[in-house]
């Protein structure tokens, strides 16, 4: 009796490309789907040149300074309460 051979001939799946934008493959809802928008960012700002790489750079700085400042004020509220 022979068998159909076939299916071990099969060549291994590839994992597709995926830019960041346009060919996801993760739930952007997850962890694996931050990354993947993390790094579709960090090529996007790589990119940039001239004065869009500088308004890019105050942005990121702006959201920075703001987590900063959030932590800061959540620290004091918490330690207020004491």
């Amino acid at each position: 009796m022979q068998t159909d051979e076939a299916w071990d001939d099969e060549p291994p799946r590839t994992a597709p490309y995926v830019d960041g934008a346009w060919g996801r493959t993760a739930n952007p809802n997850t962890a694996d789907g931050e990354l993947q928008n993390i790094a579709a960012f960090a090529t996007g700002f790589s990119r940039l040149s001239g004065s869009r790489r500088s308004a890019a750079k105050l942005v990121v700085w702006l959201i920075l300074l703001g987590f900063a400042v959030a932590i800061v004020f959540g620290v004091a509220g918490i330690v207020s309460t004491w």
